[in-house]
């Protein structure tokens, strides 16, 4: 029996796979081999220690409590590319690791040891991170170049209305005031449609670059700000504003700002043409994520067009008597992914429409 336990004990000790063996509920190391040594940048006298005392980091990132959690229930605990930080020739860093803690029971079932076995997978997990990393930059660049080429175009019609009329005013020295005005006003029109334009191509570019700030946003004073301004600028006075609880996000701000503008926007936009038009807007944490919903009572979605509303430049069939270039929630949702969230929709046609924005609290 004892050379056949000294047999295993030398392949495992050889193995290129990382190997460790924990012999009490004081999580005792009584056996590591070479590999699981070198992944942990440790020598050999750590053998008889407890492996809380050799690795306090390891404690605070939580895998002693798995460890122990695995001893006195006797349930393996298996993991995948999971991040630990470790701390090698005092250098600190951030690896990858597929890892199992297996529990060894005896014959009354109970927990005699744990065998841990570990791989180091952070070369995958890098290569896997820049090949999606690529492919999302293939596919915002596509978007991209499509946008651009819309941009020229678009811009033709408002550029060439700007030259007719300045041309037109050139020459007639004599022309009435009132005709002045008529052409100024078309002038200040064509430019604010450029600017439109142009809005829309710097939010693409905003959405490429964003990246998770740690600035504490004060949602309150932010939401009432935009539903002022959403209501000035789309000159819907009738709408009323119904603000619950805004739990604080912590980000970037200016885009922030963007994301509720559009989303907010667009309730303020569709239920304009209700009687007692109404936005509700609220937040509520679930879970390791905080949801803010804007609820309209406008003209709702078919639900056969939901799928399709995060396409860059769609707009619902029911739309097209609003104004709109069909980017904003192709654009939110490219930001919540960027912050590892969601955009989701709810809506009933000629009823309400609720946009739920989740942003993961790991981010707040």
């Amino acid at each position: 029996m004892n050379s056949n336990i000294k047999q295993i004990l030398g392949i495992i000790a050889n193995s290129p796979q990382g190997i460790a063996i924990y012999s009490d509920a004081n999580l005792k190391i009584r056996f590591v081999n070479q590999a699981m040594l070198a992944l942990w940048g440790k020598s050999e006298d750590i053998v008889g220690q407890n492996f809380g005392d050799v690795f306090p980091s390891f404690t605070e990132q939580g895998f002693t409590d798995l460890l122990l959690n695995v001893w006195h229930s006797g349930v393996t605990y298996r993991a995948n590319d999971y991040p630990a930080e470790l701390t090698i020739a005092g250098m600190k860093e951030t690896r990858y690791f597929d890892f199992e803690y297996q529990a060894i029971l005896d014959n009354e079932g109970k927990t005699s040891a744990i065998l841990h076995t570990s791989t180091d997978v952070t070369a995958r997990k890098k290569a896997l991170q820049l090949v999606e990393e690529k492919d999302s930059l293939i596919m915002f660049n596509k978007e991209l170049e499509f946008l651009t080429s819309n941009l020229s175009h678009d811009l033709k019609n408002p550029l060439g209305v700007i030259k007719m009329g300045v041309q037109f005013m050139r020459s007639k020295a004599d022309m009435p005031t009132a005709d002045v005005h008529k052409w100024c006003d078309t002038i200040l029109a064509s430019i604010q449609s450029m600017e439109g334009i142009l809005n829309q191509t710097l939010r693409v570019n905003q959405a490429r670059h964003y990246e998770v700030g740690d600035s504490k946003v004060a949602m309150p004073e932010l939401i009432t700000s935009i539903c002022k301004e959403v209501q000035d600028v789309l000159e819907s006075p009738l709408t009323t504003f119904q603000i619950g609880d805004l739990l604080p996000l912590y980000g970037d701000r200016s885009l922030i700002q963007q994301l509720f503008y559009s989303i907010i926007g667009n309730a303020v936009r569709y239920s304009s043409g209700r009687q007692t038009p109404r936005v509700i807007v609220s937040s509520e944490k679930k879970n390791d994520h905080i949801h803010y919903t804007i609820k309209d009572n406008g003209i709702g979605i078919p639900q056969n067009e939901l799928d399709q509303l995060f396409t860059l430049f769609y707009r619902a069939s029911n739309a097209v008597e609003f104004s709109g270039t069909g980017v904003g929630l192709s654009l939110a949702s490219k930001i919540l992914a960027r912050l590892g969230g969601q955009i989701k929709i709810s809506s009933e046609l000629n009823h309400y429409t609720a946009v739920t924005l989740i942003f993961p609290v790991a981010a707040n």
